[in-house]
């Protein structure tokens, strides 16, 4: 049998139908990487549809706050009879907004930004967009169109931004205080940079210096009862400063001797005094390495105004006019100051941190307020009202703004000593400055003990900028 072999075609692709379909990929991929990239990306419309939509719900929040404030306001006020006719409503409508945008903040934490009211002006932040709101003289509100938001604050990575500003006396307004990231705040001083870094969620407090030599205090501005009103002074270092004798210099971060050079810190060794030389260290603090290194990249610290108190009993809370906190271990000393503001975090990164205070920071403090206050010799002040214990900032003893360094408790510290006493024994715990009951203990006063339990001794926290990306 005979077989003819039928013949067979090749029916693979060609050369040219092979870069045909290779150009219509690469159309369709880039048709594909602009729709989901870029400013008018699929992706990025959602994005700014949703901003949007967490601004009309504000504005919407916003009114209805406002019209139920202002319907209460003139039934349980104007129609008694209590304010004359045509009185303002402004501070009406200023604090019901205010407490509609911390209500639409908490709701849309992820959208909504550095919100707030201030000046009879209502501002509504997100990433893309911002609006304002004025409040009128009648307590109505004109609202100005959405634009796009500029500098970084809409930075969703950022932990920081950076404003100018004119004076540190109007620093909330110009820096649109709290914030919910850390502020890097700058102004010239006789052509020299100034800065303070403010913390999110804290503003400026009403009594507050205008100057960074005279103290710049800050208050924890937040709606947590337990946080609200906690005051800190920033320690300047590393920046040029006016001292009280009309000249700018520098302090620098350290560990000092006050019987010796005030300019030069004496690291590695302990304070040099008649009855304290020995070597100690800061095993005890949180991060010491961390905290002298993101102080200088800061150029401050923040050190507690007053010594710690005691607000309901059993709030640790670092505010004027309350019971000091005393007779506690050092270990508890420890957690309460840590947990004041343990590691707060913009998305994974911690912005900043507290602790109890270390020999760094009282050092350089007593330095600050010695560079920067007429007392030259406050290292040496021994506090007024010897005998008594007085609530948190209660004796009058203020320099730069922070509060009985030299009287009321002596403050447990992270330092720890290498001491060993006659019975063989070591004393690891470090305290500092001047208290109530005897002139013999200062401001600049170091000694070392056993046990410091007990009602002569108190503790002071500090806080630290960490996160800065500026």
């Amino acid at each position: 049998m005979n077989f003819k072999g039928k013949g067979c075609k090749n029916k693979g692709i060609t050369l040219i139908a092979l870069v045909i379909t290779i150009i219509v990929l690469l159309i369709l991929a880039g048709v594909t990487i602009a729709m989901l990239s870029g400013d008018n990306s699929a992706p990025q419309k959602a994005t700014e549809a949703a901003q949007k939509d967490a601004i009309a719900g504000a504005k919407d929040e916003i009114a209805m706050e406002v019209q139920e404030a202002l319907l209460n306001y003139y039934n349980n006020t104007y129609v008694k009879g209590n304010i004359t006719e045509g009185a303002s409503t402004q501070s009406v409508v200023e604090e019901a907004a205010g407490r509609a945008v911390e209500n639409a903040e908490k709701r849309n934490s992820q959208l909504l930004e550095s919100s707030g009211v201030s000046d009879n002006t209502i501002t509504l932040n997100t990433k893309s967009y911002t609006v304002t709101g004025t409040i009128e003289e009648n307590g109505g509100i004109t609202w100005s169109d959405t634009k796009a938001s500029t500098g970084d604050s809409g930075e969703e990575t950022s932990t920081t931004r950076t404003v100018e500003v004119d004076s540190f006396a109007d620093l909330n307004s110009k820096a649109e205080l709290p914030s919910k990231k850390n502020t890097i705040v700058k102004k010239e001083t006789e052509g020299e940079e100034q800065q303070v870094v403010i913390p999110a969620g804290f503003k400026q407090a009403t009594d507050s210096a205008d100057t960074l030599e005279g103290g710049i205090v800050i208050e924890d501005a937040s709606e947590d009862s337990t946080k609200k009103g906690n005051q800190f002074v920033w320690v300047p270092v590393e920046q040029k400063i006016k001292f009280h004798d009309g000249e700018m210099g520098v302090i620098q971060l350290g560990r000092y001797d006050f019987l010796g050079d005030l300019d030069a810190p004496k690291e590695g060794k302990d304070v040099i005094e008649d009855y304290f030389t020995e070597i100690s260290d800061e095993s005890g603090a949180r991060d010491i390495e961390e905290f002298k290194t993101q102080t200088n990249k800061a150029k401050g610290y923040y050190i507690g105004r007053y010594e710690m108190g005691k607000e309901n009993e059993n709030e640790a809370v670092c505010k004027a006019g309350v019971l000091v906190y005393n007779g506690i271990e050092i270990e508890k000393a420890k957690e309460e100051s840590r947990n004041l503001y343990n590691d707060v975090k913009k998305g994974e990164t911690t912005i900043y941190t507290s602790d109890l205070i270390n020999s760094y920071a009282w050092d350089t403090a007593i330095v600050y307020i010695m560079k920067c206050d007429k007392d030259g010799n406050y290292y040496a002040y021994q506090g007024d009202d010897i005998g008594k214990l007085s609530n948190t900032g209660d004796r009058g003893d203020e320099k730069c703004k922070i509060n009985d360094m030299a009287g009321n408790m002596q403050e447990l510290t992270t330092e720890r000593s290498s001491f060993i006493n006659e019975r063989n024994a070591i004393e690891p715990y470090v305290f500092r400055g001047g208290q109530y009951a005897d002139y013999y203990w200062c401001a600049g006063a170091r000694a070392h003990l056993s046990n410091v339990i007990g009602t002569y001794y108190g503790f002071r926290p500090i806080l630290y900028i960490v996160g800065l990306n500026a």
